[in-house]
């Protein structure tokens, strides 16, 4: 069974060697990289999913994208363009930087989620509103940069009371 990491590069080395051109790791695979060349690599890719030679977590919703070609396409694509980004024998040897780093901080938190939505509501009608959620939710993004701490559930219950009392409204609220 092979890596994820693996199954992208062994299948974009084939691909490479089958449309003769020449590629030597740590060299940029964007210079060399077609629409063809990639089409190979990603159907060779799809098979190895499909095929179980490549690890995958056994989790309901890889399950859905193994059943659903759409959905493993997709998943797929983005695999390779996260690999091609990353790992150093395509990148020309050089170290991967996110362009915006902590810029997805909080995306799975539900307080902070909530908090957001609840900003949209006050933003252009009342600026001191606005001011305070504004306030709390980078006091909440800093928490969570530092806490690295990740939920799943978004609602009204998950904004504390003091702010949601201070805001005239109550966990009852949608």
């Amino acid at each position: 069974m092979k890596t994820q990491r693996e199954a992208v590069y062994t299948a974009t080395v084939n691909a490479l060697a089958e449309s003769d051109v020449h590629f030597e790791d740590g060299m940029n695979i964007e210079s060399v990289m077609t629409d063809a060349i990639r089409g190979q690599v990603h159907t060779i890719v799809c098979e190895g999913f499909s095929a179980r030679t490549v690890e995958f977590k056994d989790t309901p919703e890889n399950a859905e994208k193994l059943a659903n070609p759409a959905k493993l396409s997709s998943y797929v694509s983005g695999l390779i363009s996260n690999w091609y980004r990353k790992d150093k024998r395509f990148n020309g040897n050089t170290t991967y930087t996110p362009k915006n780093p902590g810029s997805r901080a909080g995306q799975g938190d539900p307080q902070l989620k909530a908090l957001r939505a609840l900003s949209k509501q006050f933003q252009g009608v009342d600026q001191a509103k606005f001011d305070l959620i504004t306030a709390q939710i980078e006091e909440r993004v800093k928490v969570i940069q530092s806490e690295k701490a990740k939920q799943t559930i978004v609602d009204y219950s998950a904004i504390p009371a003091d702010l949601l009392a201070e805001l005239g409204l109550s966990h009852d609220e949608e």
